[in-house]
This record gives C-alpha cells, sequence and structure tokens, in this order.
C-alpha cells in the first residue's frame, strides 16, 4: 500500500519528515508500535526509548519538535503526491535490503513501474550529441524488451534516455535530488509530467517543498543505483556524479555496470575510458547484453530478497 497525506497523522509526519532517517529505524518503529501514526505518537512521547539505542529517541523527538508539518502537507496536495514507506509491500524491494536504503520515498506516478527488472542510464549534463543518441538507443531497445529505464531526472543524458523510453511507449522513472513540487532542472516540468501520465514514476526521498541542496544530489544517486537490477553510464567525465553512481552500485550494492566507449581524448568520455582501463565495468556494446544481464540480476536479487539476504 501507500498513503495519502491525510491518512499520516502530524507527529508522523514530523517522523518521516526527519532528515535521514534510515528505513531500519522506520521499521523497527513501526514494528514495534504497530503503525505509522502510532510510532510518531510513541517518539514524540518518548515511549519509543525502549526500542531505540541510548539517546536515539530524544534526538528524534527534538528533530520533530522544530518540524513545521504544514509546508509539507501543501506542498504534497499541490502535486497530489504520496508516501510509500519502507514498511509496505510497495516499497522497492531492491532498496530495502541496502545499508542506507531510506525510510519512505514520496512519489507521484505508478510504483508499477519499478516493480520488475530496470536499468539505471546516467552520465555527464554536459553532454555530446554522441551521448545523446546513445543514450536514446540504448534506453529505446531497453523499453522495447520490458526493462524499465530509471535515473536521476538531470540535464544531459537522464533527460535523453527518459524521452527515448516515453517515445517508444516504455516505463521510465525520474528520481529528484528535491521535492516533488520544487522542479529542478525546472525546464523538465513537461518531461517529469509526462512521466506521470505515461505511467512511470518521478520521486524523493525528500519532502515535496524541498530546495535542491550539493548534498542531496549523492543521496538521489544512491537510490538511482538501488533501484536499478543493472547500470549503464553513457558519458562521464574524469569528476563525475554518473562515475560516482556507478561506484555506489558496483561497491556497495552489488550491480554489474557497463560504460558506453567513447572517443579518445574527449573530456565527455575520459572518465569512461578510465575505468575500463581500470577493469572495474565492462563494456557496453549490444543492449542486449545488459537486457539479459538486468533480467538475471532482477531475479537473482528477488530470491535474495525474499530469503532475508543483506546486499
Amino acid at each position: 500500500m501507500s498513503w495519502n497525506l491525510d491518512e499520516i497523522k502530524d507527529n508522523a509526519l514530523r517522523l518521516i519528515c526527519v532528515d535521514g532517517l534510515g528505513g531500519a529505524t522506520l521499521m523497527k518503529l513501526v514494528l514495534e508500535a504497530g503503525g505509522i501514526n502510532e510510532a510518531g505518537d510513541a517518539v514524540f512521547s518518548n515511549h519509543a526509548q525502549q526500542w531505540l539505542p541510548s539517546g536515539a529517541c530524544e534526538m528524534l523527538r527534538n528533530r520533530m519538535l522544530r518540524m513545521d508539518v504544514d509546508p509539507a502537507r501543501w506542498a504534497a496536495d499541490a502535486v497530489e503526491a504520496k508516501i510509500v514507506l519502507v514498511t509496505d509491500d510497495d516499497f522497492p524491494q531492491l532498496l530495502t535490503p541496502l545499508p542506507a536504503c531510506p525510510s519512505a520515498l514520496w512519489f507521484r506516478g505508478s510504483l508499477e513501474s519499478i516493480s520488475l527488472a530496470s536499468i539505471g542510464v546516467v552520465g555527464s549534463r554536459r553532454c555530446t550529441q554522441y551521448g545523446i543518441e546513445q543514450a536514446s538507443i540504448f534506453a529505446r531497445e531497453f523499453v522495447l524488451s520490458d526493462i524499465a529505464v530509471i535515473s536521476g531526472g538531470a540535464r544531459g543524458i537522464d533527460a535523453a534516455a527518459h524521452r527515448a523510453a516515453l517515445q517508444h511507449g516504455g516505463c521510465t522513472a525520474a528520481v529528484l535530488g528535491s521535492g516533488l513540487s520544487v522542479v529542478y532542472p525546472p525546464e523538465h516540468e513537461s518531461l517529469f509530467e509526462s512521466i506521470v501520465s505515461s505511467g512511470g514514476v518521478v520521486l524523493s526521498e525528500f519532502p515535496c517543498h524541498r530546495s535542491p541542496q550539493p548534498a542531496y544530489f549523492p543521496r538521489r544517486n544512491r537510490i538511482v543505483s538501488g533501484l536499478s537490477s543493472v547500470v549503464l553510464v553513457v558519458e562521464a567525465a574524469r569528476r563525475s556524479g554518473a562515475l560516482i553512481t556507478a561506484r555506489i552500485a558496483v561497491e556497495e550494492h552489488g550491480r554489474q555496470c557497463f560504460v558506453v566507449p567513447g572517443r579518445l581524448g574527449d573530456s565527455a568520455s575520459a572518465g569512461c575510458i578510465q575505468a575500463i582501463r581500470d577493469e572495474w565495468v565492462a563494456v557496453a556494446v549490444h543492449p542486449e547484453d545488459l537486457i539479459e544481464e538486468a533480467v538475471s540480476a532482477w531475479a537473482r536479487l528477488s530470491v535474495a530478497n525474499k530469503n532475508g539476504v543483506r546486499q
């Protein structure tokens, strides 16, 4: 299930809005208290201190006391956003076992679009025409094979992947580094609306009224990686958020990462070339290779999740 804002009481919403509240902590609170609204009241009354490490309940309560929930409600209502909690059946199962699993996701659209095998497509905002072409080709082939395309909603490669998925009738998910009512980048408002209306999903771990912050984007990248059965980097400079996502995918989430080989001497592909040279990624030559890996990875991860194996 997922939640409309009017189903969540103020103390529970204050708890959900505490920045950095981990999925494991919220899961424990909800299970012990018997529900999300009961968990919010238990923390606010200090009753939850019996379930948490020393000082943790008081810290959460102090943060809740400083929380004004009205802006969160107003912003969510303005864009008709819902919340899915880590304890809900329709919370993305690939995220649940991860060390930095968020406690909740705010979303617009359909969570069914990310309930099957998916491929994260990421790359540079300052991309080349070659990068746009390759992102579009790969994304097209993914959705034609019923693979969802996951990306970060940013300019450049992210936008090209989202648009190609939409153009060919597929599902795509955009993970934002801001709240859902604060469209960033602003020129992508129509793109995000198209994702929602086509049956995809736009989501964020941040309350809807939160403005984008530099610290939010690495957290966004972790969710992109976590939602993806496989990650594809199309173009990336040596210092690149896309390569950070790829590193997270490989080192923290145990995912396979592919990169599109670029032209030697082209700064837009320098990070991809270096990653190939360092041998921690595979070379993306044919979309079929990634599709096969995504399907098998999804099956493997699904079995591990059902057995309670932490990734």
